[in-house]
């Protein structure tokens, strides 16, 4: 079979999920030989990448036979068909070796810790995603001397970049076509390396190429996880003093790694307790290419080890944690003793509590146990600063809105999609957010990798008055009418906030019940309090996802926002994310009264684990 005869061609990645092994060879079945094609390993196709920090070069492999992470793509299958792809790609038969693994860890500075007692510890965070969609399509062709891409991305403009040291190509012939207006993009690792193989096959091919990729060819991003290993030095008085950390990535970051060590070391950096923390920070090694995209995993990972941490050792020193977690605040940070006083929990010293009762639906006798849980962070915009730009553009019957990246916060889309279709009296759906790198000149490497969604709620509602205003109610003009707005990424202050609640487990039939949810803010104004009330909640709901995966819950009483100080509202959805995961783990030791080592939760081995424990106080 010709495919030079086609204009269009059908692609379809392979999965290898055999992690620490070899391929040496792959075979398809006879029946697919004559009409199936494939790129792969044995074309030792290398790329070339600029680390984003410091321009030292990588060259790095497409396709890769050393399997070191689950998910990785060996091979991509074409075709004319996709239907005789996905019979193909069953047929599939991979001869492996396997090889060893040496991790090499450090000593964790262990010299001159013999005056403390060691209490080791060991954690480690997945990433939670909740893919919006099972599948998607990435179309790849080139015209003239141009090259189009339709696909669903971000971070367009390092995209480019990356393309045009490859390819040959000038940035200004490459087009980005972006697909639907979700600009809420979990799979960009994933959309990247499709785009990649699109461009091999489409130039090797001088054909239109769709490449599909399905929910199980996802694992590569969903499988993500930063493992803590812990060894806290105690002090005489069982004081935390130093923390030795080995901190690994199970995913290879190659010309990211100076990013995001600079990144990590920033975040504990601005951590607000009494103590030194050393940190060795491992990453998978390997030479396949792979983007990691998701620093609100490292964030959010990182306030998880601290605040679990803290309690961990506050109960195996039968102590009280949050009194624990206290004895570290450093003197300058009064507003964490400002938003602590506002805190009114009915469990006076927060002791957890502990009953008995029969389960009628399990026919057993359950045991409910208690917990409350507290978490407290404080935002910077050390990475932010750069210039920016927000363009919307009006038609008859639809609203275009071009952002500088995309947002985290499915709740903030629907708010603002709502918001405008009622402004503009236009359908929800014709409201569509489109990442853009038409302005990508004012952007820094730091501002396209960290994404803060307030800024762009902030920059919309603000071009949204300016539009009406240009419009007003009944508009004769001529479409599209198109206002741009340029903007800085910054924060004048710091934001801080904490999160309080309590939970209520029926520890086998795992019925959960949480109460007393407050976020205290630094600063805010009683504005709009119930709307941000709504969406505080629904941010909380995607945190007790990411804890628990999908569970029943309650919550008792409203959940509530409550303002410390006058002043702006920042409506941080990674702030309000991590604050809410953070308390909700430190309530679930109390719960438990062991180390949950694990995020999302693993519910049978935690059950497994537990033993009936009633407290007499």
């Amino acid at each position: 079979m010709n495919l030079e005869n086609m204009d269009e061609i059908w692609a379809l990645p392979v999965c290898c999920n055999i992690k620490n092994s070899i391929i040496e060879d792959f075979r398809l079945s006879d029946k697919y030989k004559e009409q199936i094609f494939s790129i792969s390993y044995k074309d030792n196709i290398v790329l070339k990448f600029s680390d984003v920090v410091d321009s030292s070069e990588f060259n790095l492999r497409l396709f890769d036979n050393k399997i070191d992470f689950e998910g990785q793509i060996p091979l991509v299958l074409y075709a004319e068909n996709l239907e005789s792809l996905l019979e193909a790609e069953e047929s599939i038969v991979f001869e492996f070796k396997t090889i060893d693994r040496n991790d090499n860890y450090s000593d964790l500075g262990l010299k001159g810790v013999d005056k403390f007692k060691l209490y080791n510890s060991y954690y480690e965070f997945s990433d939670y995603v909740n893919y919006y969609k099972d599948a998607f399509l990435v179309r790849v062709c080139f015209k003239d001397d141009s090259l189009i891409i339709d696909a669903d991305l971000d971070n367009i403009s390092l995209l480019n970049q990356i393309i045009s040291d490859n390819f040959c190509i000038s940035r200004d012939k490459i087009i980005v076509n972006p697909w639907g207006s979700g600009c809420i993009n979990a799979l960009f690792p994933i959309v990247f390396n499709a785009v990649l193989q699109g461009i091999i096959i489409a130039n090797k091919l001088k054909r239109r190429v769709n490449i599909v990729y399905y929910k199980r060819h996802f694992l590569m991003s969903k499988a993500l996880s930063l493992k803590f290993s812990a060894v806290n030095c105690l002090s005489t008085e069982n004081r935390l003093s130093k923390i030795m950390l080995d901190l690994e990535i199970n995913r290879p970051l190659n010309f990211l790694y100076k990013f995001y060590l600079d990144y990590l070391k920033q975040i504990f950096d601005n951590l607000f307790f009494d103590l030194y923390v050393h940190i060795n920070f491992v990453e998978t090694r390997s030479d396949a290419v792979f983007f990691y995209n998701n620093h609100l995993l490292f964030e959010t990972s990182i306030y998880n080890f601290i605040y679990s941490n803290f309690y961990n050792i506050a109960v195996s020193l039968s102590v009280e944690p949050l009194s624990y977690l206290l004895n570290h605040i450093k003197n300058e940070y009064n507003i964490f003793l400002k938003i602590f006083e506002r805190i009114n929990l009915k469990n006076s010293i927060m002791r957890k509590s502990s009953s008995i009762s029969l389960n009628n639906k399990y026919s057993i006798f359950d045991a409910r146990r208690k917990g409350v849980g507290f978490a407290f962070l404080n935002l910077d915009s050390t990475f932010l600063g750069s210039k920016q730009t927000v363009f919307m553009s009006l038609h008859k019957d639809k609203l275009d809105i071009f952002i500088p990246y995309s947002m985290i916060d499915a709740n903030l889309m629907n708010y603002l999609r709502n918001t405008l279709a009622r402004t503009f009296r236009i359908s929800y759906n014709s409201v569509n957010f489109i990442v853009s790198d038409v302005f990508r000149d004012n952007i820094g490497i730091y501002d396209i990798l960290i994404k803060e969604s307030y800024f762009i709620e902030r920059e919309v509602l603000a071009l949204k008055d300016n539009l009406f205003s240009i419009i007003g109610e009944d508009f004769k003009g001529e479409y599209p009418v198109v206002v741009n707005q340029g903007f800085i990424s910054n924060m004048d202050n710091r934001f801080s906030l904490a999160c309080s609640l309590e939970i209520d487990v029926e520890i086998h039939s795992f019925n959960v019940t949480f109460s007393n949810v407050s976020f205290f803010v630094e600063q805010g104004k009683l504005v709009k309090l119930r709307l941000n009330n709504k969406r505080a909640c629904s941010v909380f709901s995607l945190a007790v996802d990411y804890v628990f995966g999908n569970i029943n819950y309650d919550i008792a009483d409203s959940l509530g926002l409550d303002f410390i100080e006058d002043g702006e509202f920042v409506f941080s959805f990674r702030g309000l994310f991590i604050a809410s995961v953070s308390a909700i783990r430190t309530a679930l030791i109390q719960v438990f009264d062991f180390n949950l080592g694990s995020t999302p939760i693993d519910r049978e081995d935690t059950l497994n684990s537990w033993s009936v424990r009633i407290d007499t106080n």
